[in-house]
């Protein structure tokens, strides 16, 4: 099951806006530094069909989800597309319930514990704790006491050197945009070094 993958999964990048014509060679790059998991930003030109043609292709080697998702009519087109996860920067209810309702893990963004408490409720099966990187490690930690039973991703402003400090404090998964999906090595299809880059993010990650 999807949920189960996704918890073992430490790092999840978060691929925004890239360009179609040199999406599959991103996430073939990403794949063969050792990701397990990608995510796909609704807004991103094309999404759906990014996301559909991920999984036919590399499916078989990591999961494929969507992010940024918004609302309930976001949620439904990354569905029909295929992705095995939803991620939202906020917790809206409906989005929650629905892709519940549709068997598939969400994850909706939060930034409090009552919110983090609430989307549990709500069926999420992970929160993100967004932005992360205004709360740090510590809050992890804390808030991790009386609510130990809710996996959490952080994502917002991780870097190479702060990743694993999130993970040691209880994370389950670090979610990372530009910091991973550097634009200088996109920009001249250096897919070799993106694949180097993935590749010291997962060593840095696992320790």
């Amino acid at each position: 099951m999807a949920i189960e993958r996704l918890k073992e999964v430490s790092l999840v990048p978060v691929l925004r806006k890239i360009p179609y014509d040199k999406s599959k060679k991103i996430v073939q790059a990403l794949v063969d530094g050792g990701i397990e998991a990608v995510e796909i930003t609704m807004e991103t030109e094309r999404a759906e069909a990014i996301i559909s043609e991920s999984i036919d292709l590399f499916g078989d080697r990591a999961l494929v989800g969507a992010g940024t998702v918004l609302d309930v009519a976001d949620c439904r087109r990354a569905i029909e597309a295929g992705a095995q996860f939803i991620v939202a920067p906020v917790l809206d209810e409906n989005v929650v319930r629905y892709a519940a309702d549709q068997g598939i893990p969400v994850i909706p963004g939060v930034f409090t514990p009552s919110e983090m408490l609430r989307a549990a409720n709500l069926g999420a099966a992970m929160i993100k704790l967004f932005p992360a990187s205004v709360l740090g490690p510590s809050f992890i930690k804390d808030v991790k006491g009386p609510l130990s039973h809710i996996p959490i991703m952080c994502t917002g402003g991780i870097t190479l050197d702060t990743a694993r400090a999130y993970l040691d404090a209880g994370a389950n998964a670090v979610g990372a945009g530009s910091a991973l999906l550097r634009k200088d090595l996109i920009e001249v299809e250096d897919w070799t070094g993106l694949t180097e880059e993935a590749r010291r993010w997962m060593t840095a990650i696992r320790g």
